[in-house]
This record gives structure tokens, C-alpha cells and sequence, in this order.
């Protein structure tokens, strides 16, 4: 590739860009450069570019601010993508060739991906893609010999410039372990965990009508699965402080990734508005314990499991081996007591991990 390419690629890359976008403050982006990359965006003086790259050779990775309403549609996507490209082409002066196909990459930071390929000389060169991290979107160029093993180590590695508790309400929001996706609108809107929170083990937040549904990782659970029903039946009950009869029957909630998790809910008789829910997800050799809060918890919590995809973490075989939870209508009080240890002890970290993240959550006191 030409010397000279790289600072066309930025100069095209941000007119592209521009095109259609308002005017607006730069929001933050960052990154740690991999080896072999330096970050040069102070030096590229042309407007747009908020992160530019430059590594090997010439190979370059660029950043810019791109119109939210290239990604109405798929294809307004693919318009605005093919457009970038034409003028990367024609302004390099460097035959590009794409096939035109559109393919989309949901990265383990929940950012989505929709790109475009491009070869050189029958090679691999250029990428061309929208970043969609709920948030304003953005263009992104990467040209390098090897386009395809630098994705990750330059795409995966963007930091967006969310700040802890901020909300996105599109895109996907995938789980800090990359093993579930939960496709954001229609009312489902993620909130960044806090620090406290990701040390307590909560790996995933949603919100929607005024609740909010905690997801945290539980990797040594002895509890057979025919007892997670009643389990989760006795934390509402202690967690809304209320009686075991006030609690709802253990219901199943499916998931479009294959397994299904047992859920309850109760009323909180001290504020008759909010209601409490918790819920069990089995997966693969493990599970995520649920707890939901808020006037609508338990609505909110089956329409996040609703949502819920596999994520590119996760193993096609483990989760079909999943078990699958019984769901009887009760159990007997002797076997209940044997389980309230497990119980108070997943409470407890529950309500620890609320405690420090109620003032990000937007939840009703």
C-alpha cells in the first residue's frame, strides 16, 4: 500500500463521516494500542477524526463520528458503508473491491459491528464498519495486511467512553463473561455495572419501566436443580420480607438460547408498588442467579430472559446439555429450611451488590 495512504484514508474516513452528521461535542473514545501500534490522532489535523492508529508499514485504524440515521435501517447501513468506500477508493486512488455484503459481529464488549470487506490487488485490505454501542454510533476504517487477526486486538479493544451507570437503549448488551446477549429497545435498556458491582459478581443490568434486573454469575451452586423453584420462591419471600403463601408460584421463563430459568415475584408489603423478583438460569455446567426490583420486576425479568441470546462466549454443546429445571408446585417445610442457608447467602450478595449501585440504577426508592 502506498505511503501516503494512510493520511488519505483519515481524511476520507472523516469527510465520509460529515457527511450527514450535526455538529455535536466529540464523545470520548480510547484505546490501548496493541504492539507494533502507536496512536497518532494528535497528529492527522483533520476534522472528525476522534482516534487514529498507525501501525505496521502503513496499515492505519480510524475513528470518526458517523449520522445515527445510518443505522435505521439495514439498508441505510449499507448505503452510508458503500459510500465510505467509494470515497476511500476514489480518493486513495487504490482499486478497493468490495463484494458488497454487509456482515454483522457482536463483540464480548456489546458493541456491534456491521462492515464491509475490501481487497487490494486480490488481497485483504480495508474494512469498513459502523460501531453500535448504543450510544452515538461511529465509522471505523482498518487497513492492514492482515484486516482479519487485527480485529479483535483493535475493535475488541475500543473503549467508548461510557462512564459507569450510564444507560444505552439499542444495540445488544452482552454479559461481562460474553456468554449471553440481551437485544436492547422495545423497553429493555442496560445499564454499565460499577466497580462494586462487577467484584460482587453481577455481570449484566437491565432496566426498563422504572425496575431492574441484576444478573449475577453463580458458579458453585450445590443445589440440585429440582430445588432452584423453591429457592427462588424463598428469597422473594425474605427478600420482600413477606410470607411464603404471599409469594407467587415458581413459573418457568424460556429463552430463545435453549435454557429455561425458574422465576417468583412478590409485593413488597412495605411499598405496595414495588414488587420483588428473583429467578434461576441454568447454563452449561453453571447459572446465573436473577433478582429483579422495581413496580414491574417480574414483567421486566421474563422480558430480559425474552431477549436473551447466546453470547460469542458461549458453547453450542454445553448449552444444549444444560439441565432442565423442575418446576414443582411446592415442596415439603422440612426440605424449605434445609435451604435457607443457600438462600440468605445468595441474598445477601444481592442486596450488597444493590446497595452500592442504587444510585446509578434509576430505581423508585
Amino acid at each position: 500500500m502506498k505511503g501516503r495512504s494512510f493520511l488519505v484514508v483519515c481524511a476520507l474516513a472523516a469527510r465520509a463521516a460529515l457527511a450527514a452528521a450535526a455538529p455535536a461535542p466529540a464523545p470520548g473514545v480510547s484505546i490501548d494500542p496493541p504492539p507494533g501500534w502507536s496512536d497518532v490522532t494528535g497528529k492527522t489535523r483533520v476534522r472528525g477524526v476522534i482516534l487514529a492508529l498507525k501501525g505496521p508499514e502503513s496499515s492505519s485504524f480510524l475513528v470518526a463520528k458517523m449520522p445515527a440515521s445510518a443505522l435505521e435501517s439495514a439498508a441505510a447501513t449499507r448505503a452510508f458503508l458503500t459510500r465510505a468506500l467509494e470515497q476511500l477508493r476514489a480518493g486513495a486512488r487504490m482499486d478497493f473491491r468490495s463484494n458488497g455484503r454487509v456482515e454483522t459481529r457482536v463483540l464480548r464488549s456489546g458493541v456491534t459491528l456491521r462492515f464491509l470487506r475490501a481487497d487490494l490487488d486480490g488481497a485483504p485490505r480495508l474494512i469498513v464498519a459502523a460501531l453500535d454501542a448504543g450510544g452515538p454510533p461511529f465509522l471505523a476504517t482498518l487497513t492492514s495486511a492482515a484486516p482479519d487477526a487485527m480485529m479483535g486486538p483493535l475493535f475488541g479493544a475500543l473503549k467508548l467512553g461510557a462512564a459507569a451507570g450510564a444507560v444505552r437503549d439499542s444495540g445488544f448488551a452482552a454479559s461481562l463473561d460474553g456468554q449471553f446477549l440481551i437485544a436492547l429497545g422495545g423497553g429493555l435498556r442496560s445499564r454499565d455495572l460499577t466497580p462494586d458491582e462487577k467484584r460482587q459478581g453481577a455481570v449484566l443490568s437491565i432496566e426498563g419501566a422504572g425496575s431492574e434486573v441484576l444478573f449475577l454469575k453463580v458458579e458453585d451452586d450445590d443445589a440440585s436443580p429440582k430445588d432452584q423453584a423453591a429457592i427462588v420462591r424463598a428469597i422473594v419471600a425474605d427478600a420482600a420480607k413477606t410470607s411464603l403463601d404471599a409469594v407467587s408460584p415458581a413459573r418457568r421463563a424460556a429463552t430463545p438460547a435453549g435454557p429455561a430459568a425458574a422465576y417468583a415475584w412478590a409485593r413488597i408489603p412495605s411499598s405496595p408498588d414495588l414488587r420483588f423478583s428473583a429467578g434461576f438460569l441454568p447454563w452449561a455446567y453453571w447459572g446465573y442467579s436473577i433478582m429483579g426490583r422495581g413496580p414491574q420486576a417480574d414483567e421486566l425479568l421474563v422480558g430480559a430472559l425474552a431477549a436473551l441470546k447466546p453470547g460469542p462466549s458461549s458453547v453450542a454443546k454445553l448449552l444444549e446439555a444444560t439441565p432442565r429445571l423442575d418446576i414443582p408446585e411446592d415442596m415439603s417445610r422440612r426440605r424449605r429450611l434445609a435451604l435457607l442457608a443457600f438462600v440468605s447467602g445468595v441474598l445477601s450478595l444481592a442486596l450488597i451488590v444493590w446497595s452500592r449501585g442504587r444510585k446509578n440504577a434509576n430505581l423508585p426508592s
